[in-house]
């Protein structure tokens, strides 16, 4: 699993440090013979089984996942969003006597991810579990619906167990998603579908979605327990340790004289505090059961602490360098050569690619079974032998050594696994089990239409 914080802008720092990972990865593969020398760095799509985001962090997650984006890909089309998206503010007196005290248009985001899907020839109204995807790796952007401030998962792949009965009655589409993990509190409006208010992750103590998620997954997508689970979690800058927080986070005395809009507005400083002091709180429990039990979970964060964290979440102008490299890729570099960040990135990136490796024989075995079977053309498909079967179809694995998800191509089907109780008939299969399994291999298959959302223009 690769997590992603949120933060506006400093959004670019978790881009170059996953690029930097992944280019040790690509290393590692190379010296230990897996992989030919001069190919490409390997992707994130190559090796994770999911990513998830709020805010920013789910930007990149769907620019990744639904648009099959590369890292370079991301950070150019990163810093044209960025532009676009917080280069021009509202009207002061707008904010202040009108109903709507956010400082940017939610309309004008909307319109830039749309402009973003278009020119990755995918239409403006591309929905989050529909369209052809081109990789295996799924995504989740996390949000908060008001106003009780819980968790909601927006995922491109239907969610099971519980938390089935919380989704939208709609196919999502992909720039309202955008916009609803984006909506961050005095930055933009909530954004309202099926008349349901949805605000960012981050304002709920969620802008690390690294734990919320790790519990979702295990609860609504049968994920194994038993198994190793290893994530990735990056942040968009940390505090120093010296740092005095509860200074940081304490109103000045006089906007005890400001009217309460504008004390509203001059809350943005603390709420970068509380992202970045919660985003370290989640680390630090991840940390702790990582250590106290390797077995179950392999987890490593990466945020750096050289600054970014002053960064203010709309300064477009620290991504976009006028000349050279921009404040925030002079900053994480800084991060990037410390040696004891080099260490830990090396650690990560031996475990990843031990996780690549076993990707790439588990296809190679597979298409020697392919091969080995064209003499006879089989046209059974799979029907589960039980009952209650057919709700234990295969998800992502977030473990190591794992099956590789199912792509959404067209593709042989797997050969059965006769310990896990799975037999081969004869068609035609007319059972209403049998549709539950055509219905969830892929977009090889007849989709079922989704009616459309009712959203909110703000």
């Amino acid at each position: 699993m690769l997590s992603l914080d949120g933060g506006g802008v400093r959004g670019l720092s978790s881009l170059l440090i996953l690029r930097h990972l992944l280019v040790l990865v690509t290393q590692v593969l190379v010296e230990n013979g897996k992989r030919p020398a001069g190919q490409n760095t390997v992707r994130p799509q190559d090796i994770f089984d999911v990513a998830v985001g709020t805010s920013t962090g789910g930007l990149i997650v769907l620019m990744m996942v639904k648009l099959d984006m590369s890292l370079d890909d991301c950070i150019e089309q990163y810093k044209t969003l960025s532009r676009d998206i917080f280069s021009k503010q509202r009207p002061l007196l707008k904010r202040v006597f009108g109903s709507d005290l956010s400082k940017y248009s939610g309309t004008r985001l909307e319109t830039a991810v749309g402009e973003l899907l278009k020119s990755s020839h995918q239409p403006v109204n591309l929905g989050m579990r529909s369209g052809t995807q081109q990789n295996v790796m799924r995504g989740t952007v996390l949000c908060r619906e008001m106003p009780q401030l819980q968790s909601v998962f927006f995922c491109t792949h239907e969610c099971q167990g519980p938390y089935k009965q919380h989704l939208l009655k709609c196919d999502l589409k992909v720039r309202h998603a955008a916009r609803a993990t984006s909506a961050a509190p005095s930055y933009f409006e909530e954004m309202i579908i099926e008349e349901r208010a949805f605000v960012d992750g981050g304002y709920g103590r969620t802008n690390n979605p690294s734990w919320d998620s790790r519990i979702h997954y295990e609860t609504n997508h049968e994920v194994a327990t038993d198994r190793q689970l290893v994530m990735i979690n990056i942040g968009t800058g940390t505090l120093p340790q010296d740092a005095d927080v509860p200074r940081l986070q304490k109103h000045p005395w006089w906007t005890r004289l400001l009217p309460r809009s504008l004390v509203k507005m001059s809350d943005l400083l603390a709420d970068l505090v509380n992202m970045a002091t919660e985003s370290e709180d989640v680390a630090k429990r991840l940390e702790y059961l990582s250590e106290d039990n390797p077995e179950r979970l392999f987890y490593k964060r990466f945020s750096a602490n050289t600054g970014i964290h002053d960064i203010k979440l709309d300064d477009w102008q620290a991504v976009v360098g006028a000349n050279g490299s921009s404040v925030i890729e002079k900053r994480t570099e800084a991060y990037l050569k410390d040696r004891a960040v080099l260490d830990k990135m090396k650690t990560a990136a031996v475990k990843l690619a031990e996780v690549y490796a076993q990707r790439q024989e588990h296809a190679d075995l597979s298409l020697v079974n392919d091969v080995n079977g064209r003499e006879d053309i089989d046209l059974s498909v799979l029907v589960p032998v039980e009952p209650n079967a057919a709700q234990t179809l295969p998800v992502p694995s977030l473990v190591t050594g794992s099956e590789t998800t199912q792509s959404p191509a067209p593709s042989p089907p797997r050969t059965p696994d006769v310990q896990a109780g799975w037999r081969s008939t004869v068609p035609p299969v007319d059972t209403a089990q049998g549709k539950e399994i055509l219905q969830g291999e892929g977009d090889q298959f007849e989709e079922t239409v989704l009616p459309r959302c009712i959203v909110g223009i703000i």
